[in-house]
């Protein structure tokens, strides 16, 4: 599992040096805090919405509404 980690951490890197994005939006926690752990020192904003899982009783009424309401709060979203 670390060595997964490392390698997806590393290309996450490498495409966040790439394309200099002022954002970068966890879907979910577990997306959320991966971002955290492979980008916290850098510059880069990290902000998390809703994961849209079958599971999830939010996220089945209305996730695209719930999802966009979350981006609008982190103010990423007209």
């Amino acid at each position: 599992r670390e060595r997964l980690f490392r390698v997806c951490d590393e290309h996450l890197r490498a495409v966040a040096a790439a394309l200099a994005p002022e954002w970068i939006i966890g879907v979910g926690e577990f997306a959320t805090q991966r971002a955290r752990e492979a980008l916290g020192d850098t510059a880069i904003e990290i902000g998390r919405i809703l994961h849209p899982s079958p599971a999830s009783p939010a996220a089945n009424r209305g996730w695209a509404a719930a999802a966009s309401a979350e981006l609008r709060e982190l103010g990423v979203w007209d």
